[in-house]
């Protein structure tokens, strides 16, 4: 039961961040917004790490940490150039459904056995973000086309952050949070690299820089509750429910910025519900 809740949690933790980190993007660039995010991310986790002593870690917890950060960096980059070029109502539900569901293929194909009402669930978690993202009415979408390119790249970053889940389920519980300090000390590196090498300069507009604080927060935390969710198990439970961010970004906007449900999207919503009742049960 308690990895269901952390899922949960996770999902409200990603699709917060999301919610302000795309507040922030209207004021400043994506990528420097994601860099300047993780870099408060980097304090966060050692202040996590001051108030948890006593994780020990080998090597490979470090390793695993850093192939997270690598492929996460390479995720979040892959994602802002598929929203830039191409139909955020497509990009959103490959992304969010192949995080979720690439993780759960190799935890179930690993043998671990998920119960016939868990699958369903699963299943139905993975059909309300695809309901969700693709009512119509984005304006964002307008005048836009899905290429070849885009399509690529809505599936690297999807690839990316499920490969990302799974390396963080190889690092051992005594570890602690070492992996996610870890993680994102590489990709704020390779995230401020890139921003120099693109020309926008390392340090956030004013304006931007409230949203990208609680941006990092909110990821922040949706780290812990994901490593722990994936730790405790299933992986396939964990990821799939901790990628349904999209259902609470849709939700955040509704009560912050008065955007009106669809009925397609109370219909995502509903299925997201039963999908987490359905998998909760053991």
């Amino acid at each position: 039961m308690l990895t269901p809740v952390l899922a949960i949690l996770t999902s409200l933790g990603f699709g917060a961040s999301d919610f302000f980190g795309g507040l922030a993007s209207r004021r400043e660039s994506p990528v420097k917004v994601t860099a300047n995010a993780h870099v408060l991310e980097i304090g966060l986790f050692a202040l996590v790490l001051l108030f948890s002593p006593g994780a020990r870690f080998v090597t490979a917890d470090l390793g695993w940490g850093a192939v997270a950060g690598v492929v996460g960096g390479v995720g979040v980059s892959a994602l802002y150039a598929a929203l830039a070029s191409g139909r955020m109502g497509v990009v959103a539900p490959i992304t969010a459904g192949l995080s979720g569901s690439v993780p759960a293929l190799y935890d179930l194909l690993s043998g671990t056995r998920v119960g016939p009402l868990s699958v369903a669930g699963l299943a139905l978690a993975v059909i309300a973000v695809v309901v969700v993202s693709l009512a119509p009415g984005h304006e964002e979408d307008e005048g836009r086309t899905m290429s070849a390119r885009s399509l690529g790249l809505a599936v690297l970053a999807g690839a990316c952050f499920g490969t990302g889940f799974i390396a963080l389920s190889f690092t051992t519980p005594g570890s602690g949070f070492w992996p996610l300090l870890v993680a994102r000390v590489t990709s704020a590196v390779m995230l401020l690299a890139l921003a120099a090498i693109l020309g926008r300069g390392l340090v956030a507009d004013k304006a931007a820089r409230s949203p990208i604080i609680a941006a990092a927060v909110f990821e922040a935390f949706a780290n812990v509750t994901i490593l722990l969710a994936i730790r405790i198990g299933p992986l396939a439970v964990a990821t799939v429910l901790g990628s349904m961010f999209p259902v609470v970004v849709l939700l955040l906007a509704r009560v912050f910025l008065g955007e009106k449900l669809r009925w397609m999207q109370r219909a995502g919503v509903a299925l997201a519900l039963i999908a987490v009742v359905l998998t909760a049960i053991p």
